[in-house]
């Protein structure tokens, strides 16, 4: 996972940019952004950079992975496979709802549910809930300052809000300033290959609608975060949109390598990185469910067949505040 990146940047260590090249060709993620560019993003890679780094199949390389992971082993070989892959990775066994033997594959073991009562969820009144396991990459309030609000992808990067979840839906046209006393604020985690990969609504919200980004399968680990400009733009992803309580709410599964398939759960039949699905990279495909879902705190909602991302988007009082910090390790 993840080597053509290392290799990229062993690439990348022999055609260094100049610093001409970073002023006059920066990538064009970065031309996007409002303002000027931040000592940091003048260090990401370059426009010829990333295209180089494009040339890399990462759709259909990790089609091929899902294929391999799919494959049933026989039951011989699942308790000291997986036990492998534990030893490495961490994984916390003792959760698990079943056996080792009852996990036909690796992608059923990667994803396998937990047992009833593992995880008491938090239901206290007014607190925001981690949807899943994995490590706090990024927390903070969107900055909307210009008229192009923009998020943290790494301190000191930026990506554009209305490019990671599309056009804003009606109930979000306006600036989040402008609702007295609310802010909009973001939440990056990252689920590391030995973490729980079910996704669970970390609040009691209603769903309208679901988004798919078909896109490409970037490594999201903290080497790419800081090479790759919108990163999370760049890549795969499946957004969740509605609302909460104090209005605007989503939730978004973003893929990275290897990870190119994400599960709905209320959508068995929902398929993403196909090969049919290949001419549509960069566009936004809408299903709206024709209605307020509501979805009850601890719910799950969807899947990763391996590790990957989850950012949360959402309004809340200029009161709230985050109990968490970047680096910090949390659980659904």
């Amino acid at each position: 996972m993840g080597f053509a990146l290392i290799g990229f940047l062993q690439w990348q260590h022999l055609n260094h940019p100049t610093d001409e090249e970073r002023k006059t060709h920066p990538a064009q993620a970065l031309r996007r952004l409002p303002g000027a560019h931040t000592a940091f993003e003048d260090t990401m890679a370059t426009e010829r950079q990333l295209q180089s780094l494009k040339l890399f199949p990462y759709r259909a390389a990790s089609r091929l992975w899902g294929e391999v992971h799919d494959k049933e082993l026989p039951l011989w070989m699942r308790e000291p496979v997986y036990k492998a892959w534990t030893a490495v990775f961490n994984c916390k066994l003792d959760e698990m709802k079943y056996p080792l033997q009852d996990y036909p594959n690796l992608g059923e073991f990667f994803s396998r549910p937990l047992k009833e009562g593992a995880r008491p969820f938090d239901t206290a009144p007014g607190h925001l809930a981690s949807p899943v396991d994995g490590t706090v990459a990024s927390i903070g309030v969107v900055d909307d300052s210009t008229n192009i609000p923009t998020l943290e992808q790494i301190k000191g990067a930026r990506y554009r809000l209305d490019e990671f979840l599309g056009d804003l839906p009606s109930f979000f046209t306006k600036n989040p300033s402008a609702s007295k006393g609310k802010k909009m604020f973001h939440c990056v985690l990252y689920l590391a290959p030995g973490d729980y990969h079910r996704i669970h609504a970390p609040v009691n919200w209603q769903v309208e609608e679901r988004r798919h980004f078909p896109g490409n399968l970037f490594p999201v680990n903290q080497t790419a975060a800081r090479l790759i400009p919108s990163l999370f733009v760049e890549n795969e992803r499946v957004a969740l949109l509605g609302e909460w309580e104090h209005g605007f709410f989503s939730l978004t599964a973003v893929g990275a390598t290897n990870v190119g398939s994400i599960v709905i759960t209320k959508e068995p039949e929902f398929r993403t990185n196909t090969a049919a699905q290949d001419p549509l990279v960069g566009q936004c495909i809408t299903k709206n469910y024709g209605g307020k879902v509501d979805t009850t705190r601890g719910e799950e909602m969807a899947q990763f067949k391996l590790g990957s991302t989850v950012v949360l988007v959402f309004e809340a009082p200029e009161s709230f505040q985050f109990t968490i910090k970047p680096g910090d390790k949390v659980s659904y």
